[in-house]
């Protein structure tokens, strides 16, 4: 995590790795089979593998409050800092799916239907594309950085208990929905109103590794153990309940709130560890972290370039074995190559415009 500011955490980093691979290897076991209940742990976390993106969120949460604790926010500085950390890339991939749905698939749109995947709603015509479908997250995370400054504010004047009634309020608003439409799934996975609680709970754990007393409890090794633990509980739970297919569960009410106190857990015990990976695993990482977002863009082009003409290599793991180290030997590296690339060409220069946000605490 390397911000305008001179603060830095390179675990943060890592994790963003962790999660964009996730979501990486998820697509492109899917792009062969459907929902499935293996028994292996690791093709348990692959097939929901999903949930990277609920990792993502409780960091963009975490970062934030860790950046700006004890300072107050110009709010136009912000959100034109993470103007050019997020829409470079996002117009180019925006501008090249439509490219290709009007030249390739001869579907023909107007200028409001364009302006709909800038704005902060899911685009009608996201659904077109299918290597570009997956930007529906962008506009939610935007929606996180318009409200952040004053979730700030809010934080230092009315501490926790804001936040905790934020949290019960949305949950609250989810039930009422899935009361009346019978379903929740898509509000809790693809809305705002879903994924507010993540960056919410986000906020909370970087409160939490602020704190001296919370960051040694969290420091003791068995507390890394811990915190994966439940996370491969919550993942094997969503797993053996029919995972993201599960459109009708009335357990969408929770789980967005579930599956953040999992993460955050677990942001919070690695953070904490006192050991230290070494310098070359460290830095490593930590690069992934730094392309996690040009990964995350990117990479269903190049699993649907990929997927049908190199398949699942035949390793002698079974199906669901094959495909997942395909997908690490072939799948990942291939897009980490062109996040590279489009890091390099179009994050990395307009990154250079960012100024700093921070004021002093008033």
């Amino acid at each position: 995590m390397r911000s305008s500011s001179s603060f830095y955490l390179s675990r943060l980093d890592h994790l963003r790795f962790v999660a964009a691979a996730l979501v990486v290897l998820f697509h492109y076991l899917h792009a062969f089979v459907g929902q499935v209940q293996p028994i292996n742990p690791l093709a348990i976390v692959v097939s929901e593998g999903h949930m990277g993106i609920g990792l993502f969120m409780v960091l963009s949460g975490f970062i934030f409050a860790v950046l700006c604790a004890g300072k107050s926010v110009d709010y136009k500085l912000f959100l034109f800092n993470r103007f050019v950390r997020i829409y470079p890339l996002y117009i180019f991939a925006v501008v090249l799916a439509v490219t290709l749905m009007v030249y390739q698939k001869q579907i023909n749109y107007n200028v409001f239907d364009i302006f709909q995947w800038l704005l902060l709603f899911r685009p009608s015509s996201i659904s077109d594309l299918p290597q570009f479908s997956h930007l529906w997250t962008i506009p939610v995370e935007f929606s996180f950085y318009l409200l952040f400054p004053f979730f700030h504010q809010f934080y230092k004047k009315y501490g926790a208990r804001y936040f905790i009634g934020m949290i019960g309020l949305l949950l609250l608003l989810r039930a009422g929905i899935y009361l009346e439409y019978g379903t929740v799934r898509y509000v809790a996975y693809e809305t705002l109103f879903g994924r507010l609680d993540q960056f919410l709970i986000g906020y909370l754990a970087a409160c939490c590794y602020l704190a001296p007393a919370a960051r040694r409890r969290f420091s003791r090794p068995w507390m890394l153990a811990l915190a994966c633990g439940l996370v491969f509980y919550v993942i094997h739970w969503l797993n053996r309940h029919g995972g993201g297919a599960n459109v009708e569960a009335g357990w969408w009410i929770v789980w967005p709130t579930v599956e953040a106190l999992a993460w955050a857990a677990l942001v919070l015990a690695y953070l904490c560890q006192r050991w230290s990976l070494p310098v070359w695993a460290d830095r490593l990482l930590a690069q992934g972290g730094v392309l996690s977002f040009s990964l995350y863009v990117c990479h269903p082009w190049v699993i649907s370039v990929l997927a049908p003409r190199v398949g699942v290599l035949p390793l002698g793991l079974g199906e669901l074995g094959d495909n997942i180290l395909t997908g690490v030997l072939v799948a990942l590296p291939a897009s980490l190559f062109l996040a590279w690339t489009l890091n390099r060409l179009i994050e990395k220069p307009f990154l250079e415009f960012r100024r700093s946000y921070l004021l002093p605490q008033v």
